[in-house]
C-alpha cells in the first residue's frame, strides 16, 4: 500500500503534498563491516530493515527508498511518523533487532524526522521508473541524519510545532530541544531549529505513547484517516 498514486498512472503526477519523511539509518556500517563478514553484516541490514518496514506499515507509512544501510519513508500524518520512529527506536533499544540479525551483532540507529510540502512525481523511462519527493523538508531530513546522537531520533522545530498544533502534546513532549539555529549543509545558510529524542526515552513517556496507539487504533484519529484515504 502506497500514500501515493501508482507511478505507472502518470497522469496523476506530479502532485504536492505535505508528507513527513523519516530516514533511519545504521549507524557504524563502516565497522561492520571491517569486523564482521559480509554475510552476518547482510543479515544484520535484512534484520534492521524487516523491523523498519513492518513498524512503517503499522503505522500507515510507506517506504520508497531502502538506500544501502538505511531507508527513507513517508508519512500523510506527522503524527504516525513520529509513533513509528519512538517504536523503532524502541524495539532497537530492547534487542528486537539483534534477534532478527541472528548470529550478528547488536544495532543501534540515527532517526531523523522533518515535515512539508514535497512535489511527488515519476523519474526514469519506460524501461525503469520511480517516484521522486523534491522539496526543502526532504533535504532537510537526509541533512539531520548526520547530525543526530547515536541512537538518538532528530527532529526539525517545524514537526514539534505542527505536533502540538495537531493536539499531540504528549508527543511533542518527547522532544528536547538541540540547536536553536543548526546551520543545514550546503543549503545557502538555511537554518532551522531542532528537537533530539534521546537515545534512552523515560519509562513513562514510552507508555503514554503506547497508550496514545491504543488509542489512535480505537478511535481512528483524522490524520489516519487521511492517510487512510491517501492510500486508496
Amino acid at each position: 500500500m502506497t500514500i501515493i498514486a501508482d507511478p505507472s498512472m502518470p497522469e496523476t503526477l506530479p502532485m504536492r503534498r505535505r508528507l513527513t519523511t523519516l530516514f533511519v539509518d545504521i549507524a557504524g556500517s563502516t565497522s561492520l563491516l571491517v569486523h564482521h563478514p559480509p554475510e552476518v553484516v547482510l543479515s544484520v541490514v535484512q534484520g534492521f530493515m524487516t523491523l523498519v518496514t513492518e513498524v512503517a506499515s503499522s503505522h500507515a507509512g510507506t517506504v520508497k527508498d531502502f538506500e544501502g544501510d538505511g531507508a527513507l519513508i513517508y508519512f500523510a500524518s506527522v503524527k504516525n511518523a513520529v509513533r513509528a520512529a519512538l517504536t523503532i527506536q524502541r524495539k532497537l533499544a530492547d534487542g528486537r533487532c539483534d534477534i532478527s540479525c541472528r548470529e550478528g551483532p547488536g544495532v543501534t540507529a540515527r532517526l531523523s524526522i522533518a515535515v512539508g510540502d514535497v512535489v511527488i512525481g515519476t523519474v526514469g523511462s519506460s524501461r525503469r521508473h520511480g517516484i521522486a519527493l523534491v522539496g526543502p523538508s526532504v533535504n532537510i531530513g537526509a541533512r539531520l541524519l548526520k547530525h543526530a546522537p547515536l541512537g538518538a531520533i532528530i527532529a526539525s522545530g517545524e514537526v514539534v510545532a505542527e505536533l502540538q498544533d495537531r493536539g499531540a502534546g504528549e508527543l511533542a513532549a518527547c522532544f528536547q530541544p538541540l540547536d536553536a539555529a543548526f546551520a543545514v549543509p550546503s543549503a545557502d545558510g538555511l537554518t532551522v531549529a531542532t528537537y533530539v529524542v534521546p537515545p534512552a526515552p523515560v519509562a513513562a513517556a514510552i507508555e503514554e505513547i503506547n497508550v496514545e496507539e491504543q488509542r489512535t487504533d480505537s478511535g481512528r484519529d483524522p490524520d489516519t484517516q487521511l492517510a487512510e484515504h491517501l492510500m486508496m
